[in-house]
């Protein structure tokens, strides 16, 4: 008999405390809910980083850039230095969603438009500005997307140095 009021008794401790632990679990994952609930969509696409690659070096002087983050990290400014045919420097820039919906990038704007513009692409020959199309790119929370700018100095071209700035800015909307 005392055998079973002992084991009786360990069945209410541990039912008790089984209790006590669901309590716990359960006040646990509604403020986990309560915090989910209360966040507030965040739209937020930034360049995070450019970092200069190995530049190609095609006389003297080795070719240079200097780049930089503004706007809140809407727009990113570089200035490349070339001096000699077959010069080539490129960057890679990285772009990322840092808000919590998807965000869309629409297009990059250029300023001058190099590419797109026979004025401006002519201001600054025989350099030649490209970079990969990244127009359309859906990027989920927290992705990154890298834009690759090269400037080149024409083959053909006759050795004088130019300076080319160049600057970028990101026009994206929300896909939510």
């Amino acid at each position: 008999m005392n055998n079973l009021v002992k084991t009786r008794n360990w069945i209410i401790i541990i039912l008790c405390s089984t209790i006590v632990c669901m309590g716990i679990g359960f006040a646990i994952v509604a403020m986990q809910l309560e915090n989910a609930t209360n966040e507030q969509p965040t739209f937020a696409v930034e360049f995070t980083s450019a970092k200069e690659r190995t530049p190609v070096q095609g006389g003297i002087k080795t070719p240079s850039a200097t780049s930089s983050i503004t706007n809140s990290n809407q727009t990113i400014n570089i200035e490349f230095n070339l001096s000699s045919p077959r010069d080539e420097i490129s960057y890679r820039v990285t772009i990322k969603n840092t808000g919590n919906v998807k965000a869309e990038i629409i297009e990059l704007i250029e300023k001058p438009d190099y590419l797109t513009s026979p004025a401006a692409a002519t201001s600054i020959l025989p350099v030649k500005i490209s970079h990969n199309s990244i127009s359309g790119k859906v990027l989920d929370p927290g992705e990154e997307v890298d834009l690759t700018i090269i400037a080149m100095y024409d083959y053909n071209a006759t050795s004088s140095p130019v300076t080319v700035p160049y600057q970028l800015s990101i026009l994206a909307k929300s896909k939510e």
